[in-house]
């Protein structure tokens, strides 16, 4: 041992460790405060039911994540299904994976890479957001980083309880979600790329990945023939370079794209410098042969690779299939933070003062940015909604447009209630169907909360409103984020058409 090395050793798990204990912490921040929203509801409903029937969700045609649901319903049976409860489970996915990115990072970019990489995954705002929330993403991201991990030190040793771990990681991985399958090609190519380096292990590598076809054998069925036919997904086309620009919105400042991208700049020149800057020993660049520079730039192209083998991989089945969001490519974050620290490496070999100064820059919008969603209502507000509805009293019923977002209100409204769904309108039924259907919803019925979110999914033409606004007098109204509750009174005349019309029934 060299000296000093067992205290370099001591002094970078120190700092490991505070970084795992800062991911936590900003996670654990306001972890409650944002209100359920309906996919985090879909979540808890599955979770409730019984093992027994969470059990052929994994054979069933169009099923995702029922492993997750499963690790879920056992998460709560312990815990309780409240919200800090339910999003605690992900917020120890995200933080855990902190130290796996640590551990690509030194295998690709050294120890201070490493450390970089672990330090913007412990703040990287696009991770606080999904390790606060109630669903599989959080574990996606940990499978991704650790089945990566796993398969390079498989290739590097080329041990039998490598190669075991590993078919276990990727196999467990397709049923927390469907497109965990996407890293596999990044896989496949890297072998081929560093196929001198990892030329020994070539029979064990051809034996995983013929055994991983067979835990995929039960989603194949009918993932295959659901592509071979056309399928409405509700999911926009987007083109490649269209999902790279909402991809380098989301994954560095965890927002929507917009025109300016002045705002992405930092990390696009972080990212290039990675891509094209960053030489592992830094050899001599002005004298190396072409062999020596793509030898001493296989980390770079690698992690290229990584970033976007897997989006590539996305973007030919949204050719006929769109399925496109950028949360379904969570699982391609950790090449993101690994060529971010990779470009402040590069950057700060070439200018320490540079270097510290890109990577001052990310570390301030990220706390910027945790700070803003933590006091922000962003999620679409059901607790709001339904305290205010239970505390004013009033009302006979509840309409929902839409209604996936009834068992996220009633999961807030402590008491029972009348509801109702409002029509679907987005396949062609007209003003005359919207009030035949909604005079027979309301029919005896003299005040009506109508809660309103999302409803360009459900009625983008604004038939249901339209209809009370003509129909009912506006007694009361809360705007809240992503929702809408109006409180309306039916006039006499509609309520003595719905009840003419139940008479005639």
């Amino acid at each position: 041992m060299k000296p000093g090395s067992s205290g370099n050793a001591h002094g970078t798990r120190f700092v490991l460790l505070s970084l795992v204990l800062l991911a936590f912490g900003l996670r654990l921040y306001r972890l409650d405060y944002q209100s359920l929203w309906r996919d985090e509801m879909d979540a808890i409903l599955f979770a409730r039911g019984e093992v027994s029937a969470l059990i052929p969700l994994f054979t069933t045609p169009g099923h995702n994540g029922p492993l997750y649901y499963t690790l879920l319903h056992l998460w709560i049976r312990v815990a309780g299904d409240s919200e800090f409860s339910v999003r605690f489970l992900s917020l120890v996915c995200v933080v855990l994976a902190v130290p796996v990115v640590y551990l690509l990072g030194r295998r690709w970019l050294g120890k201070t890479g490493a450390l970089v990489a672990a330090l913007l995954c412990a703040t990287s705002p696009y991770l606080v957001w999904y390790g606060q929330e109630g669903k599989m993403y959080a574990l996606l991201f940990l499978m991704s980083a650790l089945s990566t991990h796993v398969y390079v030190l498989a290739l590097r040793r080329n041990r039998a309880f490598l190669w075991a771990s590993y078919v276990l990681i990727v196999a467990a991985s397709m049923y927390v979600h469907l497109l965990a399958v996407l890293v596999l090609p990044f896989h496949f190519v890297l072998f081929l790329v560093s196929w001198p380096r990892y030329r020994p292990a070539w029979k064990g590598w051809l034996a995983t990945f013929l055994i991983l076809t067979l835990p995929y054998l039960p989603l194949a069925r009918w993932e295959i023939a659901l592509l071979m036919r056309p399928f409405t997904t509700g999911h926009q086309f987007y083109q490649l370079h269209e999902i790279l620009t909402i991809l380098l919105f989301a994954f560095g400042l965890n927002a929507a794209p917009h025109q300016n991208l002045l705002a992405i700049a930092l990390f696009v020149f972080l990212l290039l410098a990675g891509l094209l800057l960053y030489v592992r020993g830094r050899a001599p660049v002005a004298t190396a042969p072409v062999k020596g520079l793509l030898r001493h730039h296989q980390e770079s192209i690698i992690l290229g690779l990584y970033a976007l083998v897997p989006v590539v991989a996305l973007f030919l089945i949204s050719l006929g299939m769109p399925i496109f969001t950028d949360r379904y490519l969570i699982t391609v974050v950790p090449a993101f933070l690994l060529l971010l620290a990779a470009g402040v490496v590069a950057v700060g070999e070439r200018s320490t003062a540079l270097g510290a100064a890109c990577l001052g820059l990310v570390l301030v919008a990220n706390v910027y940015i945790v700070a803003l969603q933590g006091n922000t209502k962003i999620k679409s507000d059901f607790r709001s909604v339904a305290q205010y509805v239970q505390a004013d009293g009033r009302g006979d019923l509840v309409l929902f447009l839409i209604p996936h977002g009834r068992p996220v209100f009633d999961y807030y409204y402590d008491v029972q209630f009348a509801w109702a769904d409002a029509p679907y309108t987005n396949r062609g039924l007209g003003p005359r169907g919207v009030a035949r259907a909604l005079e027979e919803a309301t029919a005896g019925i003299a005040e009506v909360w109508l809660v309103v979110t999302e409803e360009e999914l459900w009625d983008d033409r604004g038939l249901v409103r339209q209809w009370f606004e003509t129909n009912g007098t506006l007694l009361g109204q809360r705007h809240v984020a992503r929702i809408d509750a109006y409180l309306y009174s039916l006039t006499s005349s509609t309520l003595s058409t719905a009840l003419d019309m139940r008479e005639g029934c």
